[in-house]
């Protein structure tokens, strides 16, 4: 069987990853379901419901495209995690670090105030701690495992790693609609530049585990927990992270850009 083109396998992913998500939101505004986090409510099961989104995309497109050889490769690929430690430990800590160091900005320069509820988790710790996983697990591999490396091959390392966290940022547009979410109220303009801003080192990290996705989904987890537990000035955390996908960019193979080639490899 003729194997077909990235560009084709990368539409289809990106349809399947983003109407299925919108089905889900057209479904919450039909029946006036609330968001939530809580899965003991309708809203916190649609959510649980949505996460893997992309996950769902790749295994339908590597099936359709592809075969079930294809997808253990895949799924082997991006859960191998024999790779230096190094890595392990950079996805865990680039955000916290970010975390640390907006905030010492901020009380040196900005004279601000650390709260003294700065550990203030938004659900209970032990669902957090499986909301956390299971968000990691349910993008990641869609995400970094399926959809980076297609996009790096028509765009070069670096071109195809801002592709895909601009086209990540823009999956999340629906829960900017969606009173109660994180995104909701927030600027999309900001959150795609966040979000092309961890992808950058995710990428990078991703690359430098053989494909493997882990660093990813510790990053992914990283910047989800400060989200959900942490307190702290946020005043100079774009600045940090785009100093971060900085220095990360700096190490990417060349080509870092390139013009939208396509292969005939799966």
């Amino acid at each position: 069987m003729k194997k077909t083109s990235t560009r084709k396998q990368l539409i289809l992913f990106l349809v399947i990853s983003y109407g299925y998500l919108w089905l889900l939101f057209v479904i919450s505004k039909l029946f006036d379901i609330p968001f939530t986090y809580d899965p003991q409510q309708l809203g916190g099961q649609l959510v649980l419901v949505g996460i893997p989104a992309s996950l769902v995309a790749t295994i339908l497109t590597t099936l359709v495209t592809g075969s079930k050889e294809d997808l253990r490769k895949l799924f082997k690929r991006s859960l191998d995690w024999r790779f230096s430690f190094t890595w392990y430990l950079a996805g865990a800590l680039v955000p916290l670090l970010v975390g640390f160091a907006s905030t010492m900005m901020a009380v040196w320069l900005g004279k601000a105030e650390l709260s003294e509820n700065w550990f203030s988790p938004s659900m209970p710790v032990g669902f957090m701690v499986f909301l956390l996983i299971y968000i990691g697990l349910g993008e990641e591999i869609g995400w970094r495992g399926f959809a980076l490396p297609r996009f790096q091959e028509m765009l070069g390392s670096l071109g195809g790693s801002i592709a895909t966290g601009v086209f990540w940022a823009l999956w999340h547009s629906p829960l900017f609609l969606m009173p109660g979410s994180s995104q909701y109220g927030s600027s999309l303009i900001l959150f795609i530049y966040l979000t092309t801003c961890w992808t950058i080192p995710m990428a990078l990290f991703v690359g430098k585990s053989h494909g493997s996705v882990i660093p990813a989904i510790l990053l992914h987890a990283s910047v989800n927990f400060l989200a959900f537990a942490i307190q702290y000035p946020h005043t100079y955390v774009y600045l940090f992270y785009g100093i971060a996908a900085i220095i990360a960019a700096v190490f990417f193979p060349k080509p870092l850009f390139t013009q939208g080639r396509t292969s005939d490899g799966a």
